[in-house]
């Protein structure tokens, strides 16, 4: 687990990268590549005759192998099936928790607050990332987000949503919906985390497709292949002006607000310019030297 403080690094984590469950060695790829975060899939990657071997090679990694340069998140299965409550249970009672469980097919905030419940009675700080993957889901995510103490982020499930949707695979036939979750979390000042761009042989499709992420509002973008995170990290970082600005803008708003270029410096400014110095972290400074 992220030593100190994991919400600040949860937030500051621009790229998420999957790991398939039965494979935590290439944890140490996603590293070398510049990931932020890895989140160890115990869902789609693996088999379903796979998932009791997948899940005791995830706990045995967040116990002894898990880094302390990287976020590491679990994607349970979905909490409403036998193989989700198992996955939950073995986590739960294991002696070290991963910083983060992501939530597939999050559909209630009352399913979400029975597994809030089940981490603080296990003295647990392990934080929670909903992934949003249906209709249902992403008409309750306002309610979802809104009462939760344990929630960062919230995922995108561009996949599912595809299907839940009937609307076409790309990322323009989702910008709305991808719009309605940016909104929605930056409602109660969380992270909106993109779904992964799913072509790994295209860079240039995975720029154009992260900068648009970017300028919709999200603070991060999950991954599927090592060679993708460094460009994703790039998309997020602020440039130097904008850094400058924040500074600026923080400052004004310690001395009790004022003016800059224009703008009054209030809250929903300074909402802005922490955006900007949050996305500046790297989870190396988060973690001991």
């Amino acid at each position: 687990m992220i030593e100190g403080d994991v919400e600040t690094a949860v937030r500051a984590a621009r790229s998420w990268m999957y790991t398939p469950g039965t494979k935590p060695e290439l944890v140490d790829s996603a590293a070398r590549s510049g990931a932020d975060a890895v989140i160890l899939d115990l869902d789609e990657s693996v088999r379903p005759e796979d998932e009791a071997i997948a899940r005791g090679m995830v706990i045995d990694h967040v116990t002894t192998a898990r880094r302390e340069d990287l976020v590491t998140a679990v994607r349970i299965n979905s909490a409403s099936t036998a193989a989700g409550l198992a996955d939950l249970t073995a986590l739960i009672s294991a002696s070290v928790a991963p910083d983060v469980l992501v939530l597939p097919k999050m559909e209630s905030a009352g399913a979400l607050g029975v597994i809030e419940n089940l981490l603080f009675e296990a003295s647990s700080r392990t934080m929670l990332v909903p992934l949003i993957e249906t209709a249902r889901g992403l008409r309750e995510l306002p309610r979802i987000l809104a009462s939760q103490h344990r929630v960062v982020a919230v995922l995108v499930g561009a996949a599912g949503l595809v299907t839940s949707l009937g609307v076409a695979g790309d990322w323009e036939s989702l910008r709305s919906v991808r719009g309605s979750i940016v909104l929605a979390a930056d409602a109660v000042d969380l992270v909106a985390i993109d779904a992964p761009f799913f072509d790994s042989g295209d860079p240039i499709g995975l720029a154009a497709e992260t900068r648009s992420a970017a300028k919709l509002g999200f603070s991060a973008k999950a991954a599927i292949h090592p060679e993708q995170a460094r460009a994703i990290n790039t998309a997020f970082a602020p440039t130097e002006d904008q850094l400058t600005w924040a500074h600026q803008v923080m400052s004004l708003y310690a001395a009790g607000g004022g003016e800059l270029a224009g703008e009054v410096v209030d809250d929903a400014l300074a909402h802005r310019a922490r955006r900007y110095l949050r996305r500046n972290l790297s989870v190396d400074t988060l973690s001991p030297a």
